[in-house]
């Protein structure tokens, strides 16, 4: 029994996005999303897939922490804070 085409198609465009996703974010450089002013998350634990989730953990960590995101492969959490004068 053979593939249908559209299932063949589908899962063609699949990998092609994928491949596509993996160059993006391969290309973009290190750093790209990291505040001047950020530090390594002291509690994010496991990989940091959505910034949301980095900058509500480094809210709780400091009140001297103004965000998060991720960045590194794999993902790291990194805490912004307000650059001194």
């Amino acid at each position: 029994m053979e593939p249908s085409r559209k299932n063949n198609v589908s899962a063609t465009a699949a990998v092609i996005l994928l491949l596509v996703f993996v160059a993006a974010e391969m290309a973009r450089p290190v750093g790209a999303k990291r505040a001047a002013c950020s530090h390594l998350s002291g509690k994010f634990s496991g990989a940091c897939t959505f910034d949301y989730d980095c900058a509500v953990q480094c809210l709780d960590e400091s009140p001297d922490n103004t965000g998060g995101a991720c960045d590194d492969f794999p993902g790291r959490c990194y805490c912004q804070t307000q650059c001194p004068p």
